[in-house]
């Protein structure tokens, strides 16, 4: 018995242990709930964990039906339109044991988010290349934007089969100005984008992008999901809400088990300040030298070897509102172990625009 925790005597932490065991199960009883539409069930528990605000139902059943998109709402998703062979190359020098993922820290908890600096008309490696194919679709969404780029901030993910949770929803912002002024100033890419490295597994789930800004949220706000496709290409205002809603991986039939990659693009028209390549890795950083940079290099295509194909425009049903109260809000949601909260379900209406610095 010498090897047995011995906190296991300490009726206290036992029961601080059970406590929260009790709350992190009734978390996935109501993310499951919501994802089956079991909203009284779901609901019941977000009010015991204090959680009394949730995204709206047709999010959660990927259910939404407005097809009169709103002419301020301002989303496009684009097939077709980048060249397949960059699309391709870009997902193999991405791959689970590409360096890029070891050589940021990828999958440290102590790293923090960073990003790297696009110079306009630089082709150096195969994500550079990509950046550059996705202009065209810009000017065609965004020709204001397309205009008066000063520099293009890109960052990837990718999540293995068994992080299926989801991504936090959030804003693109400056985030070296969002650090340097701790939170008192917050700006906006004046367009953010998303290229999907991947097809679509319901392992995974939709990209959402709401309307909602910071410190602007109401109830008249829309919202839409976006499924990955290899090669498609997501443009929306870069002061948008939006995230990754949680997946479902008991319906995946295929006996490939896949990953969710996509590479992350803000545009700026600002004069954003860049910053030197460094470790731990940071925002915007321009320049420097890795193993991970040779492969993007060595994986970059002939200029005369790819064509652009012939955008089209993908209908992207909506929906609003886009949060829902399900009871009221002077409960405070006291801690879990580890929760996969991801601000899908929230403590009160404000909440996003108060964790936006933490």
């Amino acid at each position: 018995m010498a090897d047995f925790p011995r906190w296991i005597d300490d009726p206290a932490v036992v029961a601080r242990s059970s406590a929260e065991a009790g709350r992190l199960a009734r978390f996935y009883l109501a993310l499951q709930g919501c994802q089956l539409g079991r909203f009284k069930e779901a609901d019941e528990h977000l009010v015991e964990l204090g959680l009394p605000v949730r995204l709206s139902n047709d999010l959660w059943t990927d259910s939404c039906r407005g097809f009169d998109q709103p002419a301020d709402f301002s989303v496009k998703v684009l097939d077709h339109g980048l060249p397949e062979d960059l699309v391709r190359k870009a997902r193999e020098a991405l791959q689970p044991d590409a360096s890029y993922w070891d050589d940021h820290r990828y999958h440290s908890p102590d790293v923090t988010f960073y990003s790297h600096a696009h110079q306009l008309d630089c082709t150096d490696h195969i994500i550079d290349q990509l950046i550059e194919a996705m202009r065209p679709s810009l000017e065609e969404v965004a020709p204001e934007v397309s205009k008066t780029l000063t520099v293009a901030e890109w960052w990837v993910h990718q999540r293995a089969p068994d992080q299926w949770h989801g991504h936090p929803l959030h804003f693109d912002t400056n985030e070296q100005l969002l650090r340097d002024s701790l939170g008192t100033h917050v700006e906006h890419p004046a367009m953010s984008s998303v290229v999907y490295l991947c097809e679509d597994t319901p392992r995974f789930g939709a990209t959402v992008v709401t309307s909602q800004r910071h410190r602007f949220a109401s109830d008249s706000d829309t919202a839409a999901l976006v499924r990955p496709r290899m090669g498609r290409q997501l443009f929306f205002d870069g002061g948008y809400l939006h995230g990754v809603m949680p997946g479902k991986p008991w319906m995946e039939e295929s006996p490939v088990t896949q990953r969710r990659l996509t590479l992350m693009v803000g545009w700026w028209t600002s004069a954003i300040r860049t910053s030197e390549a460094a470790d731990p890795p940071r925002p915007l950083m321009a320049g420097g030298d890795g193993t991970w940079q040779q492969q993007l290099r060595d994986a970059a295509v002939a200029h005369n070897t790819f064509r652009h194909g012939r955008a089209e425009e993908v209908v992207l049903p909506t929906t609003s509102p886009v949060w829902v109260d399900v009871g009221r809000e002077e409960t405070e949601v006291t801690s879990c172990v580890d929760p996969p909260y991801g601000r899908f379900f929230l403590r009160h209406r404000k909440q996003i625009d108060e964790d936006l610095f933490n």
